[in-house]
This record gives structure tokens, C-alpha cells and sequence, in this order.
């Protein structure tokens, strides 16, 4: 096992156990593991929108099509007064059907739609019927709202190929020039009249050399202000700022343009312009929401910081006058906050409107804000739509979408803490014990490291971790150790800075303090240990197998190994800027220092190596010069999967079997097998 291999889909389901279903506190008749497939064959929740009248919530409802090799997404609706037995499947097309936004009417909704090949805005209504064509742009339509009087509709969308440039393509080709990009890859906002709830032709409104990324309207739906950058380029995102522009034929006008880039996520008539923004260049500050006032002569103020005393990343859910509604993570959970207003201000702390018994997610709310719509889940339960009113926390569900997990076989999920070696900080992780565990049973254990590094494990419904089937594992006989290192966020904006400067160093000793913990409470066994990861998870695991030979098999996705190349080879190279501080050929040291790669004549873990073949953000290289030393040195077995045409997520779903299957296969050989650690 010691070439690169270009997957198949081989499946290896394992486990036995009973099943505990918090939803119903009942204990099942009978529970069976749970697999790969039924991993697979999990339906899940997003994009919800409550519409206006409260009468209606809308969402997107995603499934796997194997037989395809496709994801598939539907738009289906529930009335708010219903539940599991009266919600309905509005689009049926093979495809994408997405992205639902209530036209203010709530008489019916628009959705995005790939069914004609070339995406556009559709309309549909609640009670069903035949969907219907509500833009014709020449191309693909991106981000789109209505005007709150429902007289016009902004969108998003590239201009098509000049003539010019598609003869230099037909004599030059189509060549991709570092850092820049051709005319049809820039966004441009367009405003189109509705007539009959059909769109007519748009009239662009952003000018040149400006990238618009979001927008919002103007409560008098006379002008709208957007987000926007000076090219399409990644990296011009810390150096975006906010537009007004009350008309196809008037100026784009500057109103705020702050350090790190911002986004307006509302126009409250009220509150004024909303934008989201950290406020600062670079870091790992916390995202706030602020208010910009206009002066008297028009001109923008300084914003005005409406979460400054949240100290999480805000996500707007609704304003008016007198509060302000945002979700934020919380530790291992996630909650809603209610913070009061008063002449356009904060008037007092932050208060949970949820009751943090749960993970309460992807919220929604009524136009005037008597309802809110979200998510609810916890370690033993999937997600769900619940619906209660603002004033009182009174939960109503209104889903089961995955009924089929009643008959599964789970295990019990909580949250550990423990000292880290490396100063004492208190560190959380989420664990997850195997199936049918004893207290003072020691068992295999397994680690999966979010990515980030200001990722973030929660204490939620952890089918999976990515290419890492967390109660698969668990099924298998494994505890699973999810820790949230140094740097994580949820524990604000203290936390997630402490490992700037410093990774590789004591946000790693975070992590194997963690393995310490969990063997010193008597539940890992030290002698079946394995340690896995993406992304800045696949990061550290590289780095802990060149530090200790305590586990038994490792697992690394999309991993960087060498800092130095890193740096040159990522989409995001003000990464290194943040969490490093120096340029490499400022301080070679330090790149060479932090990096696996320094260090990896260490290697003797079997290792396991996954990477999306076109994966910009942690590109194969790193992963290919990582396989490519451990197998040259001979110290190890050592496998590298590269996924064809693949990006940092691995979204094809025959590949994403390949993925967790390989991840079973691999901890079965070299944990749960003590033969097999003979090569």
C-alpha cells in the first residue's frame, strides 16, 4: 500500500448496538449500526425563510443522487401552523433548485434554478402548481432580492464575453493569467421591473470596476446599497467596501470602507444601513454588525458597532427600532441573542433567546418579528425545523426529515474539558463514546481536528466530520475526540486569537493533552490511539506524527506539510499574515520551523493521505511531497488518494463513499487489527 491511488468504491460497513432517540425518549425495539451508506443517504436542512405573513417557512431539503453522482436540491415549504405531515415538495427537476426568497406579497416565492442550463430566478407558489420563469438574463443569475414595495427586482450576474475577447479566445485560447480575470467573471448588479410577477429585462446599475458581492435595498425601495471590491481576484476581500446608488444613471457612492472588507446584510427604516465587517485588516476579530449613519449633507459617519458586547462572530437575523436578533456560536453549541436598541444603538447586554438546550441554527424570522423559524439538533438527534414565537420560547416542530435515524444504533455524545499542558488554558471537545459503552471501559480511540484553524467541533448531530463518519466510527467500537484547540472559535475573540504567532506549537500540545485526558479518565486506550484531520486538521496531523509515535494509524485530508511552499501555492496566502506574521523570506526560520515537513524523518505512523486533485486552497502538491518523503524514508505505510477533479471538499457523492470508506478501512487495518501493523 504504498502508491497513489486513484479511488473505487469499495464500502466497508461495521458495528453493532442500540439506539437512544432524544427526540421521543423512548428506547428502540431494535437498532442496527450505523454505515457509510447510511451516512450517505442522510437529508439535510438549509436556507430557511420565513415568509412575511408568518403563514409559511421555506427551505432547501439537499439529498445524494449515487446513481447520478450528483448532489440534488429542492425547495419544499411547511406552513407555520403545521407539522412533519403537512409539509410539501415544491420542485421535483433533476438538479439545482435553491436559494428561496418570498416575493413581499408572500403570495409566492422565488427560488434559483439550474433546470435550463444557464441559472435563473423562478417563481412558484406555497400551495404548489407549476413553477414558472421569472428572469431571462443572457447569463447566469447569482444573489437576488425583491424590492420591499415588490415592484422590482435586483440580482446579481456576469456581463457575457465581449466580442473581442471571444476572437482573441478563438486565436489565443482561454489562459489563466495570475491575479487577473477576463470581462465575464466580474459580478454586476442589474434592477429589473416586475410585471405580472415576471421579470423584464435588467438595467445595470453597478459601474466598472467594481465586483458587487451582496446587496440590500433601501426601505423605500428607491436605492440599494451593495458590497463590493475592485476585481473578482480572492484577495482584494479584505479591501472591499459599501455602496449607495439610488438609480441606474446615479452614483455609486462610498458610504464605508472599513479596514477588512464588509458586507450590508440590512436596510432597516429604523436602524438605517446595516453592515457585517470585523473592522479590522487582518486577524482574528471578532465579525460585528454596525449601523452607518448619513449625515445631514448625505455623507456617511463612523459606523456604529451594534455587537460589540457579543464576543462571537454576529449573524444577522432580524432589526427593527427596538432589538436586534443574531445567531452566534457558543462554545459547542449555538444560540439565538436578542440585543435592545435605543436611538440606533445598543441599549443593554446581550440576552439568549433559545434556551441552549440545543444546537439552534440557520434562523429565519417573520417580517415584523413575531416568529422564528431555525434548526434544532444535539448529538442524537438530526436536524429539524422548529418554529416559536419571539416573545416566549414556546418550540414547535415542523420536520422529520430523517425518520430512518430512529432505527440506527448511536453513540452517546457530551462535552470534556481538560488542563492543556502548554499553560494551563482550559480546552473542550466534543466526544463521542461507541455504542452500547460501559463506564471504565477502555476502548480504541480515534481524534478528528476541525480545520480552520478558527473551525469549530460542535455539539450537535455528528453523523460525519467531512470525509470522517463520526458514528460509523463509534459503531466500530471507537470513541471519537473532537477537540476545539487554541484558536477555535466559540470561545471568543480571546481564544481564537491565542495560537497567532504560535501554530505548530501550543495549539497542537492543546490537542494531545486531550488524548492525555481521555486516557488518564480511563475511556482511550493507549495502545489504539489514531489521529485524523482536513484542511488545518490534516495540518496538524502531519505535524502530531513527526512530534510523538503514540498512535497507531493516521489519516491527513488536504493537509499543508511545508510552510515555506505553502505560502506560494494557496489562494490565501494573508493566511500566513495572520497566524505566522512574517513573510517566509522574512523569517525562514519560523516557515521552516512550523512546518511537518522539517521534521519528517520522524514519521512512523501508518499514514493515510486524501486531497481533491483540484484543490486551490491546500493544493495536492502538499500532500503529494508529504507521501513522497514518508514513502522514500521507509518508515511507514503510507497511501495517498487524490479525488479527480475535486476541489478543498470532496463534493462528488461516489467519492465521498470513497472517502469515509477508505477512512473505516484504514482504522480497521491498523487499529482494530494488531496483525496488520506488520507491513
Amino acid at each position: 500500500m504504498r502508491d497513489v491511488i486513484f479511488p473505487g468504491s469499495r464500502v466497508l460497513a461495521a458495528g453493532s448496538v442500540l439506539s437512544i432517540l432524544l427526540s421521543t425518549g423512548l428506547l428502540a425495539q431494535e437498532s442496527r449500526p450505523m454505515t457509510v451508506e447510511d451516512v450517505l443517504a442522510l437529508k439535510s436542512l438549509s436556507q430557511l425563510s420565513v415568509s412575511p405573513d408568518g403563514q409559511w417557512v421555506a427551505y432547501v431539503v439537499t439529498e445524494r443522487d449515487m446513481g447520478e453522482d450528483r448532489q440534488e436540491t429542492d425547495v419544499w415549504v411547511v406552513p407555520a401552523a403545521g407539522g412533519p405531515a403537512d409539509v410539501r415538495q415544491l420542485t421535483f427537476r433533476p438538479g439545482s433548485d435553491d436559494s428561496p426568497v418570498w416575493h413581499p406579497s408572500g403570495e409566492w416565492l422565488a427560488f434559483s434554478s439550474d433546470r435550463e442550463g444557464v441559472r435563473q430566478v423562478y417563481g412558484i407558489r406555497p400551495d404548489g402548481g407549476e413553477a414558472w420563469q421569472v428572469t431571462s438574463h443572457e447569463t447566469s443569475v447569482g444573489s437576488f432580492r425583491f424590492a420591499p414595495d415588490g415592484a422590482r427586482l435586483g440580482f446579481v450576474a456576469s456581463p457575457p464575453a465581449t466580442e473581442a475577447d471571444r476572437e482573441l479566445e478563438e486565436v489565443r485560447g482561454r489562459p489563466i493569467v495570475w491575479d487577473s480575470v477576463y470581462t465575464d467573471q466580474w459580478s454586476r448588479l442589474h434592477v429589473a421591473e416586475l410585471e405580472d410577477d415576471v421579470a423584464g429585462e435588467g438595467v445595470r446599475w453597478s459601474p466598472d470596476g467594481l465586483h458587487v458581492v451582496s446587496f440590500v435595498w433601501a426601505p423605500d425601495s428607491r436605492a440599494v446599497a451593495f458590497g463590493a471590491r475592485s476585481s473578482p481576484v480572492l484577495r482584494t476581500t479584505y479591501y472591499g467596501a459599501t455602496y449607495v446608488q439610488a438609480g441606474a444613471e446615479a452614483e455609486a457612492r462610498s458610504v464605508t470602507s472599513m479596514p477588512g472588507g464588509e458586507n450590508p446584510v440590512a436596510w432597516d427604516e429604523e436602524s438605517g444601513l446595516i453592515v457585517s465587517g470585523t473592522g479590522q485588516l487582518l486577524g482574528t476579530y471578532n465579525r460585528q454588525l454596525w449601523r452607518v449613519p448619513f449625515g445631514a449633507d448625505g455623507g456617511a459617519l463612523d459606523p456604529v458597532s451594534l455587537t460589540a458586547d457579543l464576543d462571537a462572530n454576529a449573524n444577522l437575523v432580524h432589526i427593527d427600532g427596538a432589538r436586534l436578533i443574531v445567531s452566534a456560536a457558543r462554545r459547542t453549541g449555538a444560540t439565538v441573542y436578542r440585543i435592545p436598541l435605543a436611538d440606533g444603538a445598543a441599549a443593554g447586554a446581550p440576552g439568549d433567546l433559545t434556551d441552549g438546550r440545543r444546537y439552534y441554527s440557520g434562523a429565519s424570522a417573520s417580517a415584523d418579528g413575531s416568529l422564528l423559524a431555525f434548526t434544532a439538533e444535539d448529538g442524537m438527534t438530526p436536524p429539524d425545523i422548529f418554529i416559536t414565537p419571539m416573545d416566549a420560547f414556546r418550540p414547535e416542530r415542523l420536520t422529520e426529515l430523517n425518520p430512518q435515524v430512529a432505527d440506527l444504533a448511536l453513540g452517546e455524545q457530551g462535552v470534556e474539558s481538560w488542563p492543556s499542558r502548554a499553560g494551563g488554558e482550559e480546552i473542550e471537545g466534543v466526544l463521542t463514546l461507541p455504542v452500547g459503552y460501559e463506564e471504565g471501559d477502555r476502548v480504541p480511540m480515534v481524534l478528528v481536528i476541525h480545520g480552520g484553524p478558527s473551525g469549530i467541533s460542535s455539539d450537535r448531530f455528528n453523523a460525519t466530520r467531512g470525509a470522517y463518519p463520526v458514528q460509523v466510527y463509534a459503531g466500530m467500537g471507537f470513541a471519537v475526540l473532537q477537540p476545539n484547540y487554541r484558536g477555535s472559535s466559540g470561545y471568543g475573540e480571546r481564544f481564537r486569537g491565542l495560537n497567532r504567532g504560535d501554530i505548530s506549537g501550543r495549539d497542537w500540545v492543546d490537542i494531545d493533552s486531550g488524548v492525555d485526558a481521555m486516557v488518564e479518565r480511563g475511556i482511550a486506550d493507549p495502545e489504539r490511539l489514531a489521529v485524523s484531520g482536513w484542511s488545518f486538521g490534516g495540518h496538524h496531523t502531519y505535524w502530531g506524527i513527526t512530534q510523538t509515535d503514540r498512535f497507531r494509524a493516521a489519516s491527513a485530508g488536504a493537509g499543508a506539510n511545508d510552510l515555506i511552499s505553502m505560502y506560494s501555492q494557496t489562494d490565501i496566502p494573508e493566511f500566513y499574515h495572520t497566524y505566522l506574521g512574517p513573510k517566509p523570506w522574512e523569517d525562514w526560520d519560523l516557515y521552516e520551523e512550523r512546518s511537518a515537513y522539517r521534521h519528517v524523518e520522524n514519521v512512523t505512523t501508518p499514514l493515510l493521505i486524501q486531497v481533491g486533485e483540484r484543490d486551490e486552497r491546500v493544493p495536492a502538491e502538499q500532500s503529494i511531497q508529504f507521501f513522497e518523503a514518508v514513502r522514500a524514508i521507509g518508515k511507514a505505510p503510507t497511501t495517498l488518494v487524490l479525488y479527480p477533479d475535486q476541489p478543498h471538499g470532496v463534493r462528488s457523492p461516489r467519492l465521498q463513499r470513497d472517502l469515509m470508506s477508505r477512512n473505516v478501512e484504514w482504522l480497521t487495518r491498523w487499529v482494530l487489527e494488531p496483525e496488520a501493523l506488520v507491513p
